[in-house]
């Protein structure tokens, strides 16, 4: 071969090189082969898990399904009236027992079928899967990373903050906090993708106005989001949003009032100091109540992971503030979301009880460190690091000890739905199958679902006058006069919640005890008494026949 036919050769192939073998695969092909593999086996592990603990909840249970707690029946019950055009737990009487705005209007569509008891579960299912779609879809949205090892990890991150975060034991409880947790994703999904590309999606603003109808925590969420928009150039929506809670929320406050009951639910304001002193006036108890609040977030490890979080977003806040002045940037305003949601969980939120209260803002708060970090985890992940195995397998350490408590509430969900089955649901079927009269209980949910007698609370959910007692340290002669005054001739209770408040007119006549360690049941001992001779010689009787026919495992003393 010549020079110069050596020359063209050589350009022919510089210009012209060989085409692809038709069996190669490019990048795209391979992270696009990758994540149709790994992410449904990420929902797939989810799944399992959730049909694992499903079964567990059969078969501890006698082939019976029972939520972890006795509030998914109290919103049930309320369900039950609102179909009935009634809002409380029996006809007649007004309550306000739930937390949540729109739920119980939620289950009344299934009222009076067989879909009824089970419509919780299939919500907060549903949930679930869409709140794990919008984590997945933020990831894929941030681009951490597109080799077959990076999508991998995402995928094991997906399932690690689903378990971390108690998304599949908290759907056992039945209550709003699924469906809660996934406005919550969606909310700062929304904002990542208005954020990053000036496109505000056209749900977002209706998300947002939802969110705290769904629970009143989310009103933190919403502002903060709400204020993104503003500072965005999004003013009239922003305003059009707030507009629309705050007649939403203040209508329903307003309903509550023409029943002559407060204007926040009984379960809020006998839950938070902070409602109750707000809407009461008491400045001294609002005060206390946030002092409270604040104390037990540092003592708590998931409260001190979130103060430490706002902190750095704080600086984050403060350093856009200080030296960009001609504008907020994305990752600032993220930030500010940040910081105004946990602010207001600190200040207002609760923590514990199946560890249930947090998940919505342990979901948001990673979620936007997921965002405010992603140019760091991107390059963590890159292919070009060679100890990105090792980081990858410290991140999933350090999650998993966050989260180990989380993890843990999940495994013990078939005994915490156990508690409330040889406990609760032993009652209602005491009160519904052979009592067959009004009680006095200080569990309101399961005595109250399905029972046409008429229930006495004095735990304070579902009667203002039981939870004014409670505020009031109310003595055993209040408490006498207050059942009797309800007709009310049989109290099923837990001692340890009056001390010194039961009185001696009444006569113990039964104690039913839950036989596995307590994880959902306040106690182990439920006690039955009667508050006058006649109807203790009844109950007793009763109480006989009731235990022929009692789970094995479930003790019942008679007096």
């Amino acid at each position: 071969m010549s020079l110069d036919d050596s020359l063209r050769f050589s350009s022919a192939t510089t210009l012209n090189p060989p085409s692809e073998s038709p069996h190669s695969t490019t990048p795209d092909q391979v992270s696009r082969s990758t994540s149709s593999i790994a992410f449904p086996l990420a929902f797939a592990a989810i799944a399992i898990a959730v049909v694992v603990l499903f079964a567990a909840i059969l078969k501890i249970n006698d082939h019976t399904f029972i939520y972890t707690l006795d509030d998914p029946y109290i919103h049930l019950a309320l369900s039950d009236q609102i179909r009935h055009g009634n809002y409380g737990l029996y006809d007649g009487t007004h309550a306000a027992p739930s937390s949540s705005i729109i739920f119980p209007f939620l289950l009344a569509v299934a009222s009076g079928t067989a879909l009824h008891p089970y419509l919780p579960l299939l919500i907060n299912l549903c949930a679930l899967f869409f709140t794990v779609e919008v984590i997945r879809r933020l990831i894929v949205h941030v681009k951490l990373g597109h080799d077959t090892f990076a999508i991998s990890v995402q995928a094991g991150f997906l399932f690690l903050i689903t378990l971390c975060s108690n998304l599949i034991g908290v759907v056992f409880t039945g209550l709003e906090h699924s469906l809660h947790i996934a406005f919550t994703a969606a909310i700062v999904y929304g904002l990542a993708l208005f954020l990053d590309t000036r496109k505000m999606p056209a749900w977002l603003p209706a998300v947002i106005i939802l969110c705290p109808l769904v629970r009143y925590e989310g009103l933190a969420l919403s502002m903060g989001a709400l204020l993104v928009l503003a500072l965005r150039g999004r003013l009239r929506t922003a305003l059009a949003a707030a507009v629309a809670i705050a007649i939403l929320m203040g209508g329903f406050s307003a309903f509550l009032v023409k029943l002559g009951l407060p204007p926040l639910p009984s379960s809020i304001l006998s839950k938070s100091a902070v409602a109750a002193g707000g809407i009461g006036g008491a400045h001294h108890q609002l005060l206390a109540g946030l002092s409270r609040n604040f104390n037990f977030a540092l003592f708590h490890p998931i409260g001190v992971t979130l103060l430490l979080v706002s902190v750095a977003a704080l600086c984050i806040c403060a350093k856009a503030f200080v030296y960009k002045p001609r504008g907020w940037t994305s990752r600032s305003l993220m930030a500010l979301v940040l910081l105004v949601s946990i602010g207001g969980h600190i200040a207002a939120g609760s923590f514990g009880w199946l560890d249930r209260y947090e998940d919505y803002i342990m979901v948001s708060t990673a979620l936007i460190c997921l965002y405010l970090g992603q140019s760091a985890i991107r390059s963590a992940l890159a292919p070009a690091r060679k100890d990105r195995l090792i980081v990858a397998f410290g991140a999933a350490v350090a999650l998993l000890v966050i989260g180990s408590r989380y993890c843990h509430e999940t495994f013990k969900v078939p005994i915490a739905s156990n508690n409330i089955y040889e406990q609760q649901y032993q009652m209602h079927r005491f009160i519904d199958g052979f009592y067959k009269g009004a009680v006095a209980v200080n569990d309101l949910g399961l005595s109250s679902y399905h029972n046409p007698y008429p229930v006495l609370d004095l735990g304070g959910l579902g009667s203002e006058k039981a939870r004014l007692l409670i505020a009031a340290h109310a003595n055993s002669a209040d408490y006498e006069k207050f059942v009797a005054a309800n007709n009310v001739h049989l109290v099923i209770v837990y001692e340890e919640w009056f001390p010194g408040q039961i009185p001696d007119t009444w006569h113990q006549v039964g104690t039913i005890s839950v036989s596995r360690a307590l994880i959902s049941a306040a106690q182990g001992d439920v006690q039955f008494y009667a508050t006058d001779n006649a109807t203790a010689t009844t109950v007793k009787q009763e109480l006989e026949a009731f235990g022929k026919v009692l789970p094995p495992r479930v003790d019942l003393t008679i007096y």
